[in-house]
């Protein structure tokens, strides 16, 4: 087992994506998972996604969700469980709890990525408004979402440009030190604990955060 990520919070602030030129579409929020419309992440993560969307030759992020409270976490952690329960009835609970965590973090944990604000899930959007074309939708928990999954495990030609646009995502927020999630296309992180610990960094930079009551 790992030793843990020591955190030495920063203390940016969380700020509000609706002062940036994404496109925003709070999927928890239109799901009733959240009761919470605006969408926010630490100020330098949410600077880096404006200055990375300046160089995509007019393609702009979608942003699906940022960062979440705990109790959001929970309901999205109950949610999967009870969904892969009628699924799969003859499944132990530590197979479950196996399945479901391979997607969605225990709020149990202590620090889940998306409560420091620093954990985002995004695609691109054409000048249209238009998703490119990833393979899967949002949330879509099965091993197509694996981030190189249509480079490695599917070689047909009629996914090319498939994988050409999860390697335009992936290889343009690497180059801006965002780490993929393993199991998800579409969920990227910075200054979290996985961050730090990918890249061999001596802490991470933000902790769980709340917004400002």
């Amino acid at each position: 087992m790992s030793e843990p990520i020591p955190i030495r919070d920063n203390g940016e602030p969380l700020v509000d994506l609706g002062g940036y030129d994404f496109v925003l579409e709070p999927m928890y929020f239109k799901r009733g998972f959240s009761p919470i419309q605006k969408m926010y992440l630490r100020k330098g993560v949410a600077e880096k996604l404006s200055t990375i969307q300046k160089t995509l030759g007019g393609l702009r992020f979608k942003i699906w969700d940022a960062w979440r409270p705990r109790e959001v976490q929970a309901k999205l952690y109950r949610q999967h469980w009870n969904t892969l329960r009628k699924k799969e009835p003859d499944w132990t609970d530590v197979e479950i709890k196996e399945e479901v965590e391979t997607y969605v973090a225990s709020p149990d944990l202590p620090l889940p990525a998306h409560l420091s604000g620093g954990a985002i899930d995004l695609t691109l959007v054409d000048t249209t408004g238009r998703e490119l074309d990833m393979g899967t939708p949002f949330d879509h928990f099965a091993l197509e979402a694996s981030p190189h999954f249509f480079e490695t495990s599917v070689r047909n030609p009629g996914f090319a440009h498939i994988e050409k646009n999860r390697k335009l995502i992936l290889t343009t927020m690497a180059a801006a030190d965002f780490r993929v999630y393993p199991s998800e296309w579409w969920h990227f992180d910075y200054g979290t604990e996985r961050w730090a610990r990918e890249l061999g960094k001596p802490h991470a930079l933000y902790g769980e955060i709340s917004l400002p009551t």
